[in-house]
């Protein structure tokens, strides 16, 4: 691996902590149903609502918008009525301040001060949705298949050496500790290369975790979490260089992104990236010596 760009990579992420925030991009197309403004997958009931609709009105449109949405972006609905779908979400209300907060902001200020608890409460709301094929001029949904990525061998060694289960079927990408297996969407759903292999090695970094590996810390809070997401994600973009690929501004925005996203949940930011780079740094090692080894018996 270049160790100047490793440098590089390592600048950036340190550069990011300053950074507005950037949104990351799912790197792969879902069927789940999902805000077709703000990209957000909906959850549980949710979910099962609208599969349920999408299947019985013979939908092929995953996103949903609610009416507002489509009045601010100048759209036409055609054919909806009694077509809406009611939803629910929850809010926090600051009940000291007078206004909604959102339960990211929420979580924060009770992570660092519990005894203001008392001071919001939570509510329910109902809205309503409707699905991209009753929305006049709007974009087509993109249903690209990307049929050329081809495997990548040094991938396929990672996968060979570390001995981990794969496959690749769903909507999501995954390493289950349990079964010892790493699950991808096929990857003919992937945007590009580089998304699907970017992808496949943050969930083998995840693996390495296991006890007949790294056997890194255990999993018991969302800080814990954090962290192990913040080792898959720079491990995974360390690793991304031994591959022949030119990445273009987005991806690298993309890995910014996706630290940006968990390294929020941790106290002490730079210190806890330095722990993860650490981490990354071994991961990588590990990995690399397992491939190094392998080549080395088939030379022989």
């Amino acid at each position: 691996m270049n160790t100047k760009t490793k440098e590089e990579l390592i600048k950036m992420y340190l550069e990011s902590l300053e950074e507005n925030k950037i949104p990351w991009r799912q790197r792969w197309n879902s069927s789940l149903n999902k805000n077709g403004i703000t990209n957000t997958t909906y959850k549980g009931i949710n979910q099962l609502l609208l599969s349920y609709v999408s299947y019985k009105e013979h939908y092929e449109d995953n996103r949903w918008f609610t009416y507002v949405q489509i009045k601010e972006k100048g759209y036409k609905l055609k054919n909806s009525k009694g077509k809406g779908v009611p939803i629910e979400f929850w809010s926090v209300y600051d009940i000291k301040n007078k206004k909604r907060i959102s339960f990211e902001e929420y979580n924060k200020i009770i992570d660092r001060t519990p005894e203001l608890k008392e001071q919001y409460k939570t509510f329910c709301n109902v809205t309503y949705v409707f699905n991209g094929s009753l929305i006049e001029e709007l974009k087509e949904l993109d249903k690209t298949k990307n049929n050329n990525i081809q495997v990548n061998s040094y991938i396929n060694k990672i996968i060979d050496k570390l001995k981990v289960k794969y496959k690749e079927e769903g909507d999501k990408a995954f390493y289950n500790t349990n079964e010892d297996q790493v699950v991808l969407p096929e990857k003919n759903k992937f945007f590009d290369k580089y998304s699907y292999y970017a992808t496949q090695l943050h969930e083998l970094c995840h693996s390495t975790r296991h006890e007949s590996r790294l056997n890194r810390f255990d999993i018991n809070n969302k800080q814990d979490y954090a962290r192990e997401e913040l080792i898959a994600e720079i491990s995974s973009s360390f690793l991304m260089q031994k591959l022949d690929i030119n990445p273009k501004t987005e991806d690298y925005n993309n890995h910014k992104a996706y630290i940006q996203s968990w390294i929020q949940i941790l106290k002490d930011k730079p210190n806890e990236l330095f722990k993860a780079i650490n981490e990354s740094n071994k991961v990588c090692e590990y990995i690399e010596d397992k491939v190094r080894n392998k080549e080395r018996k088939n030379i022989r």
